[in-house]
């Protein structure tokens, strides 16, 4: 976080829920929707005029916004000191749970001066009354019921309804601005004995349940994440195509893979616009030649990337990361006109793909406008659709995307309408770090997503097409990490598929400058390439059925399933981001199958044992 610590109370909790926010790129309502908190909620949250009755508020909206363990631990602290803050009238220790901030009039969500309606609430509500959760009124509110009900919201009720969070040393009370009601919870206080902080057969902390909130017919006062076992998506078996498990080249000579793969990206392949296109009209397709040749022989498609202005067509132009390419997009059009034809006519029907520019998102990169972008990617499509209308185009791929500069392209690429010449968006949808657990892709793809669908166009294919820049100077992953990592990566993005995430192209084959190496070119693959290839081997002719993990399925938290089946019958695939986790084989399950090729067979009462190295369970025919 940037925030520099020097407000103090709600204040500083509200600055550091912001920049959270901020950083996120999400609105509100996607917030809202992620939490199971209100939108009007979380603004009062983020502007400080209600401060969360527990943590587990805090701690939900952190983690959607892609909070870190430091940032959760300051996060509890900053939270932790504004519950116990002083009241300055008398020095009493006052809890701040949704505590109102006063002034001259509380300033509602909308910008409204708040105004209490007729039950005495500063709060919006929708039609006919009712909040716009859809609950009958505020699920945070405390100030406008009988006095014996707001004691017993004080006496029993529980962080967020569900015991998330840490216990609380005394459970939180809104403070009240109306000087009777004041008044009516001391005397009512001073009657209730202090047996009454925890309620019987309750679990919230201290054994209580939230009491239900009189006039809602419902339990609590604050809104709760709704929870649900099962699958967090589910749909009718799909097919996961080979395509699905693509890789970036990272060699000029031509070689593919010597493990099992679905599909290869030419990019880092000595296959440029610059260094197909030296001088002007001049062309050596000597590399991209033997390229697509031993694809071909492989029965690989290929993504070609159109991407890095030749010198001569920007003359004058912003320096490249590339000898033979400038960032600048070319001074004439009709250049780029040219090219995209010479390359598409030439390779009608051999070519499945086409990317349209490479990580516009760095200066080093592309330097120009994103209109003129945009424009570029309409002329292409135009012409690679009129000379192979059988071939497809994705839209440049955007990057640096857990950022806000980076959503803030997109938004306005997106913005342009390119999309619409597009039948894919070419994403980079990487772990935090190169060395990172791979399942981060999956919350990031659930931003990207809700960023396209923000923007109108969340239905689009999301290819995901490698890391940031920060790949370059990672270090190496250790063996079992390596080989690890290698699978999850592929089963991020088939957790991701719910997001749009269509392909999946590993950063990359053939180099051994990146953190984690599949197979250098001239050589053996390494254990991590094997088992992307008994990956594919495990999935081969599979549908996928569904993913979910944690809680939903009764499983730690960190620990994923996706299920699968092949001619009608069923199988999961499980593994964990950190540790080993061990469940009772399930009913059908008859056959465990590990990484490395051993399996064993499976018998009522077995424990089956899974970590970071995936494995797959078969269940009995019928």
């Amino acid at each position: 976080m940037t925030f520099d610590g020097k407000a103090q109370g709600p204040a500083e909790l509200a600055e550091l829920l912001e920049e959270l926010k901020r950083r996120s790129g999400r609105s509100y309502t996607a917030l809202a929707h992620r939490t199971g908190l209100s939108r009007s909620t979380l603004h009062r949250y983020c502007r400080g005029t209600t401060v969360p009755g527990s943590f587990g508020a805090v701690e939900r909206v952190a983690r959607v916004c892609g909070a870190g363990p430091a940032e959760l631990d300051r996060l509890y602290r900053v939270w932790s000191r504004t519950t116990t803050a002083q009241d300055p009238a008398d020095g009493m220790a006052v809890p701040a749970g949704d505590l109102t901030v006063p002034g001259d009039g509380v300033a509602g969500p909308d910008g409204t001066g708040g105004r209490p309606d007729e039950h005495g609430e500063h709060g919006e509500q929708g039609e006919h009354g009712e909040h716009p959760d859809g609950a009958g009124g505020r699920p945070d509110a405390g100030a406008g019921r009988e006095p014996a009900a707001a004691v017993a919201a004080v006496a029993g009720r529980s962080g967020d309804g569900g015991g998330e969070g840490p216990r609380e040393a005394r459970p939180p009370l809104r403070r009240v601005l109306l000087p009777l009601q004041v008044v009516a919870l001391v005397l009512v206080l001073l009657l209730v004995p202090a047996a009454s902080t925890q309620l019987p057969g309750g679990d919230g902390p201290g054994g209580g349940r939230p009491p239900a909130t009189p006039g809602t017919g419902q339990e609590g006062t604050t809104s709760v994440a709704q929870r649900f076992d099962g699958p967090l998506w589910s749909v009718a078996p799909r097919r996961v195509p080979p395509e699905f498990f693509g890789l970036t080249m990272n060699t000029d000579t031509g070689e593919m893979p010597g493990f099992r793969t679905g599909a290869v990206r030419l990019w880092e392949s000595g296959t440029r616009w610059g260094a197909i296109e030296p001088r002007r009209g001049r062309y050596d397709w000597s590399v991209l030649e033997r390229s697509v040749d031993s694809a071909e022989r492989r029965g690989l498609p290929v993504l070609l990337t159109l991407s890095g202005t030749p010198l001569w067509a920007a003359a004058g132009g912003r320096r490249g990361a590339y000898a033979d390419s400038s960032a600048s997009p070319p001074a004439d059009p009709a250049d780029w006109d040219r090219f995209v034809e010479k390359v598409a006519t030439r390779y009608r029907g051999r070519i499945e793909a086409y990317e349209l520019w490479d990580y516009p998102s760095h200066p080093l990169h592309y330097s120009g406008s994103v209109a003129t972008l945009a424009g570029m990617v309409e002329r292409a499509a135009r012409i690679i659709k009129r000379v192979d209308p059988g071939a497809l185009v994705a839209c440049p791929s955007f990057g640096e995307l857990r950022e806000e500069r980076g959503r803030e392209l997109l938004r306005r690429f997106a913005r342009t309408g390119a999309y619409g010449n597009c039948h894919a968006a070419a994403l980079k949808l990487p772990p935090r770090r190169a060395d990172s657990p791979p399942e981060e892709i999956i919350d990031l793809a659930r931003n990207v997503h809700d960023v396209l669908y923000e923007e109108g166009v969340g239905q689009i294919p999301v290819w995901n097409t490698g890391p940031d820049r920060n790949v370059a100077v990672t270090p190496p992953l250790d063996a079992r990490r390596a080989r690890d990592y290698a699978v999850r990566f592929y089963l991020a993005g088939l957790y991701s598929r719910h997001y749009g995430v269509e392909r999946m192209y590993f950063y990359s084959w053939g180099s051994t400058g990146v953190p984690l190496v599949v197979q250098p070119v001239g050589g053996r693959p390494t254990p991590a390439g094997l088992r992307m290839g008994r990956l594919l081997q495990w999935l081969d002719g599979a549908r996928i059925a569904a993913c979910g993990q944690g809680g939903q399925l009764g499983l730690p938290e960190g620990a994923y399933t996706c299920r699968f089946e092949r001619d009608g019958r069923p199988f999961v695939v499980r593994w964990t981001t950190k540790g080993r986790v061990e469940v009772p084989a399930a009913e059908g399950e008859h056959l465990l199958r590990r990484m490395d090729g051993r399996s064993v067979r499976l018998r009522a009462g077995d424990r089956i044992g899974f970590g970071e190295e995936p494995v797959l369970v078969e269940y009995r025919e019928g």
